[in-house]
């Protein structure tokens, strides 16, 4: 396409990327959506060139990226845990990925965010961007010997991840931040047994009206907490299989408002 012949007009794609990927941006055409995906096609070449010279394990489902010897042993426990979730959460969505799921798996936390595209100092556990999960190996971050592997499946980031990329494929990149933070805080909660920030209060009188528009400028474990409540009031509220319609409605292009009326039959700002 003539679009790609075009430095230019490359660097303006891929940076509209990272604004939507990363900031949430939503899509409400059916053009500006296949923009979308065209763009994070190009983003996860991008990415997976990054890491072209890194160890591979591969499976049917996986293409999991390390770039240690020595951490082959991450990479075949991300793939236990992803197989051992995997099934249930798929059904759970009712969505199984048609491709390849690609993960990495980063010894060094600059590579992370560099290939990432994040400016921040300390780098997250994990990211899903342009179809790529991206991890930090848990060697970085989990100080003892006990209880590793259960620290790192249920403290880790695989299952989070996953659901993002779930969420992403679903809507096709049409989503608020604080639905898709929200859907996998809950689905690591009712999979793995793992609740995030449960002792957190001061919460409690963000509306979900100022996540929608906000949610980048909140306190991360606030805004992260709110998300998982106001997700949970859903589920118990109006059933699991409302939240899977609302991601189908709004793979289908319409706003989050007007999904929660054909959905749940309230305005956004009653869920609360």
């Amino acid at each position: 396409m003539h679009i790609l012949k075009n430095k230019k007009n490359l660097l303006l794609i891929l940076s509209l990327l990272f604004i939507v990927t990363i900031i949430g941006i939503s899509f409400h055409d059916p053009i500006t959506r296949e923009f979308y995906i065209l763009v994070k096609n190009i983003e996860q070449r991008r990415m997976i060139s990054y890491v072209k010279e890194y160890y591979k394990l591969e499976s049917d489902r996986y293409i999991i990226r390390y770039n240690r010897h020595e951490d082959i042993d991450i990479a075949k426990q991300t793939e236990e845990i992803m197989n051992k979730y995997y099934d249930e959460i798929c059904t759970k969505f009712n969505y199984y990925p048609k491709d390849k799921i690609n993960i990495v798996i980063y010894s060094d936390g600059d590579k992370l965010l560099e290939n990432v595209k994040l400016r921040k100092n300390n780098p997250p556990l994990g990211v899903y961007y342009s179809g790529v999960i991206s991890i930090l190996s848990p060697k970085l971050w989990i100080n003892t010997k006990d209880d590793f592997n259960k620290i790192y499946e249920k403290k880790g980031p695989v299952v989070h991840e996953f659901v993002h990329l779930i969420v992403d494929e679903k809507t096709q990149g049409n989503y608020p931040m604080w639905l898709t933070e929200g859907i996998a805080l809950y689905t690591e909660y009712k999979t793995t047994g793992f609740e995030w920030g449960k002792t957190l209060k001061e919460h409690e009188d963000i509306t979900i009206e100022k996540l929608n528009n906000d949610f980048h400028n909140i306190s991360p474990y606030l805004s992260y907490r709110k998300s998982f409540e106001i997700v949970k009031k859903i589920s118990e509220t109006w059933g699991f299989d409302k939240l899977i319609l609302l991601l189908d409605t709004l793979g289908e292009g319409k706003s989050i408002s007007k999904s929660t009326k054909i959905v749940l039959k309230v305005n956004l700002k009653d869920i609360e």
